[in-house]
């Protein structure tokens, strides 16, 4: 009995966990590239242990039209590289912008990476000329003059990543650059995030009902054993 409580008690707290997954992902239901988490599952490693795995939903959001010629967005495979204080980073969110010292940035003021190391752009050219434009395989421009060209990554083993802040993640398992047949990049666009509302609240839904199943459960085997306990006594 002792050991039904146990396992509800668990239960339990794998219940609530999940409910947090889920309200995170509401909540970011309107963030730029975010990556929805799924819910906590229990798998059995290697050794026949049984461990708590997260895992994060990769899967593309709908691309939305910004006009901003610094937003951008990737259609396909791949991530943006940004220059964080903890080292390089990667995200799917391109809201991007230009910083007063003139390098493209995130709106962290975090650097973002081209192939030939953090993107500079001339301000005063790009105040002047409407032809600032970046072609689908990243390639940035001011009319025919290249200034340097997106780096999008691909991470070794993306469920190995972790996630560093709202949309950015660390690629603990090594990365690459990504092949340009993967990937497109799409000139003022953003990637909305992938959580899908209704299938969340039905998820919130019946979790929550798990989440009293097992608070009733471990309340009538508590019960049973105070009963049981009085019984020894007589």
């Amino acid at each position: 009995m002792i050991k039904g409580i146990y396992t509800a008690a668990r239960g339990l707290d794998a219940r609530m966990k999940n409910l947090e997954v889920i309200a995170n992902n509401l909540a970011n239901l309107n963030t730029t590239g975010f990556k929805k988490e799924m819910p906590f599952s229990e798998v059995m490693n290697q050794y026949g242990q049984t461990q708590i795995q997260q895992v994060t939903d990769f899967r593309q959001g709908d691309l939305a039209q910004t006009n901003n010629p610094t937003d951008v967005a990737i259609s396909g495979k791949g991530f943006f590289v940004v220059q964080t204080e903890n080292g390089q980073e990667f995200t799917r969110n391109g809201s991007f912008k230009i910083s007063d010292n003139g390098y493209l940035v995130d709106q962290q003021g975090n650097k973002v990476m081209g192939h030939n190391g953090s993107i500079k752009i001339d301000m005063l050219s790009f105040e002047k000329q409407k032809n600032f434009t970046i072609s689908n395989n990243g390639e940035i421009k001011f009319g025919n003059n290249v200034i340097d060209s997106l780096m999008i990554a691909k991470m070794n083993d993306q469920q190995d990543s972790a996630r560093d802040s709202g949309t950015n993640f660390s690629a603990t398992g090594g990365f690459q650059v990504a092949n340009q047949n993967d990937f497109q990049i799409k000139q003022g666009y953003l990637e909305e995030s992938n959580v899908n509302p209704i299938k969340e609240l039905e998820n919130m839904i019946q979790v929550n009902n798990e989440y009293q199943s097992a608070s009733k459960m471990i309340t009538f085997l508590d019960k049973s054993l105070d009963e049981a306990n009085q019984i020894g006594k007589v």
